[in-house]
Parts: C-alpha cells; structure tokens; sequence
C-alpha cells in the first residue's frame, strides 16, 4: 500500500501528518510526503521551508519505523497534489483541511475539495 501525505508544513496539517504516520506504521504502507511550493511565493525560502518541513516529517516517520520517500513539488497545490499521487500510484491520500465550518457552506479548503473531488484514489481529510 502506499499512502501520500500532502503538507504546507501549516498547523492545520500537524494531525494529518501524526494519523499518516499511525496509519502507515498500522497497515505496513509506504508513505510519501509532499510538499507543494505555491507559485506565489519566493522560491528560495519557499524551497528552504519544503526541505524543513519534509524532513520534520521523515524523521518523525522513521522513529516509527515507517519508511517514507519526500517529495518536492511547484505548482498550483491540488494539481501538484494529483500529480504526485498518479505517479507513485498512491492508494490514499492524507491531507488536511484549512476550511472553517463556522457556518459557511463549504467546510473544506479550496485545495482539499479539488483533491477530494478529483482524486483516483481513497482519500482522508483530516481536521
């Protein structure tokens, strides 16, 4: 089984980084890690923030002993997201929501409602 993660190291993502953990380590899966760079944001520190981010969460995931393979990505996050998902041939998709559910419409965050809508594979939004 192999599980993508997708983070933009914000805090909205810290319990779907510990549930991809927990669920990897349960089901034996592989986990990657994504980190998609928005195209707004200078790619220099951007870049740095990936490698940090992506490196916080692999060494969680080892103390857990689940193997995991980072991955950097550029681009608009949904599609970066699908992409990364289609090329590992990902089985599920762990991603967090930024949406607020204080009485609007939509509870879930412009880029894990194009995930959820568009994906090929099971996935979890996690709150």
């Amino acid at each position: 089984m192999k599980v993508l993660l997708a983070t933009d190291g914000m805090p909205h993502t810290e319990r779907a980084v510990d549930y991809a953990i927990d669920h990897a380590s349960r089901y034996k899966a592989e986990l990657f890690v994504v980190y998609v760079l928005s195209p707004d944001r200078e790619q220099r520190t951007a870049w740095a923030e990936g490698k940090r981010t992506v490196q916080a969460i692999k060494l969680k995931a080892l103390s857990h002993e689940v193997g995991v393979t980072t991955m950097l990505e550029a681009g608009e996050p949904a599609e970066s997201i699908l992409r990364a998902a289609d090329k590992i041939g990902a089985d599920f998709i762990i991603l967090g929501a930024s949406g607020r559910c204080e009485g609007r419409r939509r509870p879930l965050g412009s880029v894990s409602g194009k995930v959820a809508q568009d994906a090929c594979c099971s996935i979890m939004i996690i709150r």
